[in-house]
């Protein structure tokens, strides 16, 4: 692994440094790198799954290197994302390092490789290779050590306050695996998942229409709307809609759900209440190995089964009038209505979330501490708490 490792930062750096060598004549490069240090601890109640944890070192590098010829603007998109795990092996799966579950050991270091190509003409461009989308089957998040890769093709159509999204998706890489495989929910697996996607923004108010059908499995539609009634007050409103399509691997499928929260701001203060349910016989399905941030109030926990009923609660300050950059927000969401394995149940969480921005004292350095308290009646309850420290550099 670190053989391939050694050789793809060499060839990363040639083509590089070949790039910047001509680019006083026609290649425009932009390149992110973002050093991670992730640290990550969980602990279970009543030993009902070993306790797991791990300090791991993350390097993320993305490239933008472009040309132009004419009107149409040429793109070459690589990307590399590596991590070594700093401490010992826990012999426990934590989703965040690669589990070998033969050995039931913790790989000590694991490599990620992406390349993207584009062609860009005025308001259009297409993709293909490794793309970046951010919907609610396949989305981008950054909660753990290294980002999901997709692989598929996309035609994008962008306005000053409008974007049309289509593509097709085909593999993805998640988070703390190595290759690229077929799209699956429940181990089921795609052929691809086809989408479009509008979005638009005014002053006021911002909203999202997505539809993706994912071949013999399920198509998925969603619309979030957010509207700004006053500077103070916003309100936020999620729809998602799953049904099965044709011969389905997962059956027949019926899921509904509805969340809306309405926040209130004062001064350095804001709070929010929210309510979601779920209906149809069937909770929100996700790929496999991804979360599902792009509900009203995401958390660890979801609240994402058939028939659930949840209730929110949201509080943050930024105290930048104190320390500047230091931003605190607490989150508790309540569920029930819902069964686990024939049993009536219930499930809560409640969330410290501790973000600071160091950016007055050293540029791009940020800080970010999650503490998550989850418990349920018939499940597996579990404290977790997550850290990361972020060095971006841009060249």
């Amino acid at each position: 692994m670190k053989d391939i490792f050694i050789y793809g930062i060499f060839f990363s750096g040639t083509a590089l440094a070949c790039c910047l060598a001509h680019s006083a004549v026609d290649v425009d490069c932009q390149n992110t790198l973002t050093l991670k240090t992730f640290n990550f601890d969980r602990q279970y109640e009543n030993g009902t799954s070993p306790d797991t944890h791990s300090l791991s070192q993350g390097l993320i590098y993305r490239g933008d290197w472009t040309t132009k010829l004419n009107e149409v603007q040429l793109h070459l998109n690589p990307s590399i994302q590596y991590a070594y795990r700093l401490s010992s092996d826990q012999h426990t799966n934590d989703m965040v390092i690669p589990f070998d579950t033969n050995t039931q050991k913790q790989a000590q270091d694991y490599v990620k490789y992406g390349l993207g190509a584009g062609v860009e003409y005025q308001n259009f461009r297409i993709n293909i290779g490794e793309i970046t989308p951010d919907s609610p089957l396949t989305p981008q998040v950054d909660t753990h050590q290294l980002r999901v890769n997709y692989k598929g093709l996309e035609l994008k159509y962008k306005t000053p306050q409008q974007n049309f999204e289509l593509g097709l998706i085909n593999r993805y890489s998640p988070k703390n695996e190595e290759d690229y495989h077929k799209l699956a929910i429940s181990k089921h697996e795609t052929d691809g998942l086809y989408f479009f996607q509008w979005d638009g923004k005014t002053p006021q108010y911002n909203w999202k229409f997505y539809n993706g059908y994912l071949t013999d499995l399920i198509n998925q539609s969603y619309f979030a709307f957010d509207y700004q009634w006053t500077k103070q007050h916003t309100t936020k409103l999620r729809v998602f809609r799953h049904d099965d399509v044709g011969k389905s691997k997962l059956g027949e499928y019926d899921n509904t759900s509805i969340g809306a929260m309405h926040f209130i701001k004062h001064g350095n203060f804001t709070t929010g209440i929210g309510y979601q349910e779920n209906f149809g016989k069937d909770g929100i399905p996700k790929l496999d190995n991804m979360p599902i941030p792009h509900m009203v109030n995401w958390t660890l926990g979801a609240f994402t089964k058939a028939d659930e009923k949840s209730y929110h609660f949201v509080a943050s300050y930024d105290f930048k009038d104190y320390i500047k950059g230091l931003k605190v927000t607490y989150k508790y969401i309540y569920g029930d209505s819902f069964q686990t394995m024939k049993q009536n149940d219930f499930e809560q969480e409640s969330d410290v979330l501790v973000q600071y921005d160091l950016n007055a004292w050293i540029k791009n350095l940020k800080f970010l501490f999650l503490n998550i308290n989850y418990d349920t009646k018939h499940g597996k309850s579990l404290d977790e708490q997550r850290m990361m420290l972020h060095y971006t550099i841009n060249f």
